[in-house]
């Protein structure tokens, strides 16, 4: 959806959608691109597929690591 926003699907709808789902995923465990683990800690409205995430002791802003994604919601 993310990658058709513009071209299939209205994109005020698309991101209002996206952002009410994400938002429900605050305080979930998840699993990134790259194998690690991490607690979304809040979302960005303006981006909310680039969560903030915290692991152990590091918070990781996916705004920043453009490399990592959320690849799987644990629990």
């Amino acid at each position: 959806m993310n990658r058709d926003m513009f071209s299939k699907f209205n994109p005020e709808f698309l991101m209002e959608l996206v952002s009410r789902l994400m938002s429900t995923l605050v305080g979930k465990e998840v699993m990134l691109t790259n194998g690690r683990f991490g607690t979304i800690i809040m979302i960005d409205p303006y981006d909310p597929l680039k969560a903030l995430l915290k692991t152990g002791t590091e918070i990781i802003d996916l705004r920043m690591e453009k490399e990592w994604q959320i690849e799987r919601i644990i629990g």
